[in-house]
């Protein structure tokens, strides 16, 4: 349990780290109240998702310019706003894997209920971003950051979807991070 805490103390300060220099030029457009609620609307359209319920009882406000939701014991959603926290500038959800999980000699991805929710939450950011995305362009969207397996190479991809970029990367120590921004 102490180890878990840790771990997640060392994750929320690389976000927090990392995000000071912002993965996008410019802001999203919306606020991140706005994008929290797209999302709980955007939850119908997925399995095992963050409802309304739970983004609004779980929503937490570290002041400044982050918001972070738990969503569940391996993943954590972070929202990054501008200065004066009324834009958005970057959403992260971030999956802490288990370490040994990537480093067999199976590409693949087991399907484990962490690892499922977290391909569903991924989808249900991006069905966030814009009500006329279609389930083929999240799926296509997702394939391409290499969310079915190759994500574990360590290699950073990114695809465009609707005017944002959706970033993936599995950092050292197991973290698996998607974000997304505006391009």
């Amino acid at each position: 349990m102490l180890l878990r805490k840790i771990s997640l103390l060392t994750a929320l300060l690389l976000v927090l780290v990392l995000s000071q220099k912002a993965f996008c030029s410019e802001g999203m457009g919306i606020s991140p109240e706005y994008f929290l609620k797209k999302m709980g609307y955007a939850c119908v359209k997925v399995k095992n998702g963050l409802s309304s319920v739970t983004i609004a009882s779980g929503i937490q406000d570290t002041g400044g310019n982050k918001k972070i939701l738990e969503c569940g014991n391996r993943l954590m959603l972070v929202l990054t706003g501008s200065e004066d926290g009324r834009e958005l500038m970057s959403v992260a959800l971030l999956y802490f894997m288990d370490v040994d999980s990537g480093r067999e000699s199976n590409p693949s991805v087991s399907r484990s209920y962490e690892n499922n929710r977290f391909e569903n939450i991924c989808r249900q950011m991006i069905f966030s971003l814009d009500s006329g995305i279609s389930d083929s362009d999240a799926e296509k969207a997702l394939r391409s950051i290499g969310i079915q397996g190759n994500m574990l190479d360590g290699i950073q991809r990114s695809s465009p979807v609707k005017g944002y970029r959706c970033m993936l990367k599995l950092q050292p120590g197991g973290m698996l991070m998607m974000v997304i921004s505006k391009i």
